[in-house]
């Protein structure tokens, strides 16, 4: 270890942590002269002025002599003083020497994001140890002190504007006030403590303090406050919400804990050893076992006993990895999920898995977090939702071993078996209690061996016992004993009969509506189901499927983890799945159902002539078929309501009716069609490949329809893209010539926003000629609107101009009103882009005006940025500004951040063009936060803008 020199503070060294005597005040001046300089030469005139200024001694050239040679005997020889032609060299690690350490964590700082950033500057300022050179006084040195203070500070402030945007105000309140009270007259300081101040809920206090730092400023230097902080004054006094920064949530995504736990005392303690000996690195303890073993209880019960261990939050997903009637999730989908949670905008995340898994662990860098990953199907599967930080830690519940995670990322793995015979008792004496249990000993004991020690089969006999307190309990023994038949084993011990067992007297003790409820459920597609979705599953009224639902969730078949949003355990979802093989007639849950065609579900299934009832063998799947379409119909019906509402410009779809007893919801306002569809959006897409996976083609693109101005308003272009991708392969297999129109049209949207312009243009072109040949003058009209949008983006505003009328007057011609004002704005746009200023206005204004009376915010807020472009390119700022505003603000109330952040720009260039230099530039950054939060690609323009 070389030796550490410190100026930021007395002149000091250190070789191997002990001090270095370097000798009297003035040869600590020449090193400090020397350190100021590490690695460059400095003549000996120079030496001489820094030690000693005006007044040198009569031999100053040999006294300085004399200190490096005594300096050189205390220091390393790779620490060496060299001398040259040029003068004498201190070489030496630049990052050995505290200042220029500090100045390099400041450039490192300024070049990192806000969380990297504020540590860097931390650690930079902890290297001041006081007052530079505190034990020297030459005339050299008080001015390089004053420079260095300043840079100190400067650091501080730096510091304070990272810690700001990050949330920080609450613990920067006493530094900032004792700096401020320092430094009265630093308006940049000042303004920070106001704005802490502020954001502290202390408003008149940061009122107050402005005010005093005006006088102040007019009674000593006769000036008035700079601009930044009259704005920041006044945005006070509105009340502006930006100046409160968005909170970000800390995430506690945590399951409830088991509600009964027993046993695992041994893996319990071996979970504690590893967190333990690794001090919270990243450990991924791969818990591992056959299904209904007890892996996820195991992880949720000691994540929620070491909760103060990860103050930062909890995140959590169920990746599905053997559910048998959907795929495993996707990362890209688990990563957007913990982004979501981590209170990421959808616009602002990143496309592409690697981007998205870097962004998530750029967020969760540095914090303490328990991630819990459930029911991982394999490494591949679990790799991009690893951290890369070590403070945080890893749960990872597999039936599989997951070998690549032990060998390539140091997983500890912990493998789970059943309950041995004392833990089993526990859980059994747990769930029944102690007096039922001693009360039959014999029968707790024949259970007990029945379900082999499994703990989910503990569960749901125990659960059956409850339900019914007056049963012996010998009883339920002798039913699972003769479901013993039946037990056999699944392959890779993924799945064992006796759980299988359990599953069928458990489903047997339903009632006949609950069992057939539980088996629809089997075959629902996406992550869960709403209450409503699940009445149109099953046929049902709302009341009827809310009692059935409360059935299954007290029988331990369903879970509501969310209030009316429900799940099934991928093993439940299993055996549910399973019943749609032939089922005999004796099968007691099939006993009571009614074999009458009254049932409104039910009514147009044909039956066999030798179908012992509806739910009898030949009928079975197409029952499942039937409640698969009503879900189907479910989703679509609301999600055509919902996109009408958000987008009124849209001429409707003409779906065909719903299947009987399907009972679509109904959104209220934009708003409740936007929320509805953020719920249901994983599941709207699982519905699109569902109905193109099974041949329900139509179903298919129209989904994707209804999700389009959703998506696209999102960001979520990946989504819109395989949502229509997916439709137009089903559409072309079955020859559907109108479902290849619409999702060419709808493909080519997210093509148009993705940069993927000459594939966009292929698809619309393809669009066209279908709707042409279909005689579909909107869906024309609306591809001829995109073709416009490519041409205006590939520089051709002739051409896009051609599109826009042609699509103007189709849709003139058919009085749509709503499809006119969209294409006048157009048109008036690309007047204005061409610098027909006067020409474009009256465009523009008509469509502003039609949107007005149609209600329409978003088409007012496109009309009313095209009138205002017009308007600023006229000088007529006045009205432009006023405009620009109203569009800002209805482009935020319909949640269309691209648009907020394009009208941003629009307004600054404004300022610019009206001299107002200073809030052009202060209404391009926020333009700039807008556009880095989508990740668009002009923001490295405006970031350049800002640059020159």
């Amino acid at each position: 270890m070389g030796v550490e020199f410190g100026i930021l503070g007395e002149v000091s060294a250190w070789a191997d942590g002990r001090p270095i005597n370097l000798g009297p005040a003035r040869q600590r001046c020449v090193l400090a002269a020397l350190l100021v300089d590490a690695n460059h030469p400095v003549s000996l005139d120079q030496l001489t002025d820094r030690v000693w200024g005006d007044a040198p001694p009569q031999r100053a050239a040999g006294t300085l002599h004399s200190y490096l040679s005594r300096l050189r005997s205390v220091l390393s020889p790779s620490d060496g003083i060299h001398r040259s032609a040029a003068g004498y060299l201190l070489r030496v690690r630049e990052e050995a020497v505290d200042l220029h350490r500090f100045r390099a964590l400041l450039a490192r700082a300024r070049a990192s994001d806000d969380r990297e950033a504020a540590r860097l500057y931390g650690v930079a300022l902890s290297l001041w140890r006081g007052e530079p050179f505190a034990d020297l006084d030459t005339p050299w040195l008080a001015a390089l002190r004053h420079t260095l203070q300043t840079e100190r500070l400067s650091a501080r402030l730096d510091h304070h504007d990272v810690q700001l945007r990050l949330g920080r105000h609450a613990g920067l309140l006493p530094e900032l006030a004792v700096l401020a009270d320092r430094h009265p007259l630093d308006e940049r300081l000042v303004g920070q403590l106001i704005l802490a101040l502020y954001r502290n809920g202390r408003q008149a206090e940061a009122l107050d303090r402005y005010e005093r730092t005006r006088r102040r400023l007019a009674d000593e230097l006769g000036a008035d406050p700079g601009p930044d902080l009259r704005r920041l004054h006044l945005r006070m006094l509105t009340a502006e919400t930006t100046l409160t920064p968005r909170s970000v949530p800390v995430p506690r995504q945590l399951p409830p804990p088991p509600p009964s736990f027993a046993g695992r005392s041994r893996e319990l303690a071996a979970l504690d050893r590893i967190m333990a000996a690794s001090g919270n690195t990243v450990v991924i303890s791969a818990i591992g076992g056959t299904g209904g073993v007890g892996k996820t209880w195991l992880a949720l019960h000691w994540a929620h006993g070491n909760l103060p261990r990860f103050p930062d939050g909890q995140l959590y997903v169920n990746l599905r990895g053997f559910d048998p009637s959907d795929a495993p999730m996707p990362p890209e989908t688990a990563v957007r999920g913990f982004l979501d949670a981590l209170g990421v905008d959808a616009a602002a995340v990143p496309v592409g898995l690697e981007a998205q898994a870097a962004f998530y662990r750029s967020l969760v860098a540095g914090k303490r977090m328990l991630i819990v990953l459930d029911n991982a199907r394999d490494t591949d599967q679990v790799t991009p939702l690893l951290p890369g930080s070590p403070s945080c830690a890893v749960l990872v519940t597999s039936r599989r071993q997951l070998p690549g995670l032990i060998t390539g990322h140091g997983a500890r793995p912990i493998p789970l078996d059943a309950f041995d015979p004392e833990e089993a008792r526990q859980a059994i004496t747990g769930l029944l209690g102690e007096k039922r249990v001693r009360a039959e000993p014999d029968a707790v004991a024949d259970l007990l061996d029945r379900c082999g020690g499994l703990p989910l089969a503990l569960g749901i006999v125990a659960a059956r016992a409850r339900m019914h307190p007056g049963f012996p309990l010998a009883v339920l023994a002798g039913q699972l004993r003769e479901d013993s038949s039946r037990l056999d084993l699944l392959d890779a011990g993924e799945q064992t009969a006796s759980l299988r067992a359990v599953f069928s007297w458990s489903y047997r003790a339903l009632t006949p509506p609950a069992a057939r409820l539980f088996r629809l459920l089997g075959s629902a597609f996406g992550p869960d189901l709403g209450g409503a979705a699940a009445a149109s599953l099953a046929g049902l009224t709302g009341g009827e499927v809310r009692a059935l639902l409360g059935e299954l969730v007290r029988a331990h078949l369903v879970t509501e983890n969310v209030a009316d949003r429900f799940t099934m355990h991928d093993l439940l979802r299993a055996y549910a799945a399973e019943q749609d093989l032939p089922a005999s007639p004796a099968d007691p849950a099939e006993q009571d159902l009614p074999a009458s065609p009254a049932d409104p579900a039910e009514q147009d299934l044909p039956a066999s002539p030798a179908d012992p009832g509806i739910y009898g063998p030949s009928s079975s799947s197409d029952q499942r078929r039937a409640a698969t379409c009503r879900l189907l119909d479910h989703y679509l019906h609301t999600a055509h309501a919902a996109a009408l509402i958000i987008n009124r410009s849209r001429q409707p779809l003409t779906p065909d009716k719903p299947q009987p007893g399907t009972s679509p919801e109904n959104p209220a306002d934009h708003d409740q069609a936007m929320e509805w569809f953020a719920t249901e959006h994983p599941t709207l897409m699982a519905a699109v490949r569902h109905a193109a996976d099974t041949g329900l083609g139509t179903r298919a693109w129209q989904i994707g329809w209804t999700l389009s101005d959703y998506l696209d308003r999102q960001g979520r272009w990946l989504d819109l893209l395989a949502a229509h991708s997916a439709a137009l392969a089903v559409a072309r297999r079955q020859a559907d010539r109108y479902g290849e129109a619409q999702s060419h049209a709808g493909a080519s949207r997210a093509l148009i926003r993705l940069g993927r312009l000459d594939d966009a243009r292929a698809y619309l072109e393809r669009a066209i000629a279908l709707f042409t040949e279909l005689g579909d003058r909107d869906g024309r009209t609306r591809a001829h609107l995109g073709l416009g949008f490519i041409h205006q983006k590939q520089d051709r505003p002739r051409a896009a101009l051609e599109q826009f009328h042609q699509a103007l007057a189709l849709h003139r011609e058919a009085g749509n009103e709503a499809g006119a004002a969209l294409f006048l704005n157009s048109i008036g746009y690309q007047l204005v882009l061409l610098g027909e200023y006067e020409e474009a206005i009256p465009y523009c204004q008509e469509a502003l005006d039609l949107h007005a009376k149609l209600s329409y915010r978003h088409g007012q807020a496109s009309a009313g940025d095209s009138l205002a472009y017009a308007y600023h390119h006229l000088g007529r700022f006045a009205e432009a500004a006023e405009l620009y505003r109203r569009s800002i603000g209805l482009f935020q109330e319909v949640g269309d951040r691209w648009h907020e952040a394009d009208t941003t720009v629009h307004l600054g260039e404004m300022y610019d063009a009206a001299g107002d230099r200073a809030a052009a530039l202060d209404t391009f950054r926020r333009a700039l936060e807008l556009l880095e939060q989508l990740n668009h690609p002009d923001a490295d323009r405006l970031r350049a803008r800002l640059a020159e």
